[in-house]
């Protein structure tokens, strides 16, 4: 269905002015300008610069005023940060106001438009059109001359998105998602001032979606049996290889900013199996005391889980059982977690301070202190590049806090950024361990379609909320320095969120502890964090599906998914999937494939409001 994405405005006097491009606007939206003048020319209003061209869509000129220009194109894969709106020679201090709205998931028609004239009409008319594919989008612009004070009155069912003033020209811009194939209806801003404007006129444009259904299943998938899987197992540090072993029943998971969980076990039917498998866990014979290997083990080992060729995920080995049962069947479980959580296992043990330092700086930083730390190494390198989000950070060595722990503290303010472990094979040398930092997130605005019918085999949806709060507050370390009172905890200011109290729900309250923190400002971010990222309800949404037939891989963790749903709990309505969104994918569970079951994978999503 086509989305109103996001939207940016501009103004300015004389010959140009700039307008940033649209928050989010990505390859393939579609992009519609609306621009209008004061006592310039429509001749001298030229197309924006920036980016793929731009092409005029419709306009509408006065003999006493200059008029309104509406373009579009779909957005390229090099389109500038900014669009200059060129007004010709005209009046250094006539007005001029520019609006842009990106729209995703359209149909790639040329958008619709119509206008109409106003004149000192105070209620500004925008025009019908009639659309043939939905669901889709509706914007309405007004413009007018006044030199009055003023204001704008949206028409009645759409949102105001716009309203600016340029010397003596007003313009406003309005939306509404448009759900079925009907005529859009003439709408009404009304111009509130003492006297109606001097001059005024309205659009009316419209962009349709992509219809709602689900894509057709292809007319065979490939079954599960065909995924090979390989297990790798190397030594934890310099990750030689030691062997390949074949367990059964293995499920692993990824996550982005925490670790992901490995489990596994190993049936050992004959001596052959055993010796291999000891190769990873140690007979542990004692010898004075003391095992008869160090060289292997867990707590040294790493398995790196391979699908059809490609690393899904690198795993330190950190538990092992062996049991035997009433029977005599001997068996080796392993368990595991993904190599993010090796950095919970080192601790800071030197005082480390940073003082406006960008914070994905302060994260690489972390990342080589740990490394330089004897036996600490275990061949990560770092993502380049900056977010422009500078922090002081002082981290104290007698506060016994792991890497892990305050890479993840340091990641999770407001404002903060996201980062994993990724391993590559390159099959031509060394593996590579690349610690990825996204700001402020991770992932790409691709989307990965999962739909079912199709290639989704089961999901749910998980709504508490209990997990989540209307007002936030984050609480620190003792702020007392008398040993004979007792201590008060530093407390952020509370962070609420302030659309869902508006919209009536309860005051629930939620603290959050970060027991090391010492500044208010950064107990206040983390707070905001939460209340911008965890309001209210929590919802978690999980998709399972096949993934034989796409070509999804964690390392697409971060981009985003658009999932639709066609069964009886959300059927077909007006035309489409009633259930239709779009989620990036923050997380993935896996089964294996095994010797008695296909392998299945569940995508775990994070919910996204739409601004």
């Amino acid at each position: 269905m086509a989305t109103l994405r996001s939207i940016s405005s501009g103004q300015g006097t004389g010959t140009a002015f700039t307008v940033s491009k649209p928050p989010g606007a990505s390859v393939g939206d579609i992009l519609i300008a609306f621009h209008s003048v004061a006592d310039i020319s429509p001749f001298g209003m030229l197309s924006p610069v920036g980016g793929v061209s731009w092409q005029l869509l419709g306009s509408r000129s006065d003999t006493e005023w200059g008029g309104t220009k509406v373009w579009w194109k779909v957005a390229g894969p090099a389109e500038p940060a900014s669009y200059t709106f060129r007004q010709g020679g005209g009046d250094l201090y006539s007005g001029g106001i520019a609006s842009i709205v990106a729209i995703s998931d359209h149909d790639g028609a040329t958008p619709l438009i119509s206008s109409a004239e106003n004149g000192d009409d105070p209620l500004v008319g925008c025009p019908s059109v009639s659309p043939t594919a939905a669901p889709g989008v509706t914007l309405r612009w007004a413009a007018a001359v006044t030199q009055l004070t003023h204001s704008w009155t949206s028409p009645s069912g759409h949102t105001e998105q716009v309203e600016r003033t340029s010397a003596d020209l007003t313009a406003t811009l309005a939306s509404r998602a448009r759900p079925e194939v009907v005529g859009t209806g003439t709408a009404t801003f009304t111009f509130v001032a003492s006297f109606p404007p001097v001059f005024s006129h309205g659009f009316t444009v419209d962009v349709g979606g992509i219809g709602g259904l689900p894509p057709e299943p292809p007319p065979s998938i490939p079954p599960s049996k065909d995924v090979h899987y390989k297990y790798d197992f190397c030594d934890l540090r310099t990750d030689n290889f030691i062997c390949t072993l074949d367990p059964d029943d293995v499920s692993y998971s990824r996550l982005i900013g925490e670790p992901g969980s490995f489990q596994a076990s190993i049936d050992v039917t004959n001596r052959d199996i055993a010796d291999q498998v000891a190769k990873v866990v140690p007979r542990w014979v004692m010898h004075d005391s003391e095992p008869d290997s160090l060289s292997t083990g867990p707590g040294r080992t790493v398995c790196h889980v391979y699908r059809n060729g490609i690393i899904w995920g690198s795993y330190a080995i950190w538990k092992a059982i062996v049991s035997s049962d009433g029977r005599g069947a001997i068996k080796v479980s392993l368990t595991g977690a993904s190599l993010e959580s090796y950095l919970n296992a080192v601790e800071i043990r030197d005082d480390l301070t940073y003082e406006a330092t960008d914070q994905l700086e302060i994260a690489r930083q972390l990342i080589d202190e740990m490394q330089a730390l004897g036996n600490a190494s275990i061949g990560l390198t770092s993502q380049s590049g900056t977010s422009g989000v500078n922090r002081d950070r002082t981290y104290l060595a007698g506060e016994t806090a792991t890497f892990g722990q305050r890479l993840r503290e340091l990641a999770d303010v407001d404002d903060g950024f996201e980062w994993l472990i990724h391993t590559e094979d390159p099959g031509v040398g060394a593996r590579t361990k690349l610690v990825k930092l996204g700001y402020p997130k991770l992932g790409t605005n691709a989307d990965h379609v999962f739909s079912q019918p199709g290639n989704v085999t089961g999901w749910s949806q998980d709504i508490d909320g209990l997990r989540g709060a209307t007002s936030y507050r984050a609480r620190g370390e003792s702020i007392s320095s008398d040993a004979s009172t007792a201590s008060t905890p530093l407390m952020s200011d509370p962070q609420n969120a302030t659309a869902h109290l508006a919209a009536g729900w309860p005051r629930i309250d939620k603290t959050i502890d970060y027991s090391t923190v010492k500044e208010v400002d950064t107990l206040n971010a983390y707070a905001a964090r939460w209340a911008a990222e965890r309001p209210g309800a929590v919802r978690v949404h999980q998709v399972s599906v096949r993934l034989d037939d796409t070509e999804w891989t964690p390392a697409n963790l971060g981009d985003y998914a658009r999932v639709m749903l066609v069964n009886d709990w959300w059927p077909i309505a007006d035309g489409g999937a009633s259930f239709n969104n779009r989620w990036r994918v923050i997380g993935i569970n896996v089964r294996a494939t095994s010797r008695d079951s296909q392998e299945s994978a569940t995508l775990v999503f994070e919910e996204e409001v739409e601004i």
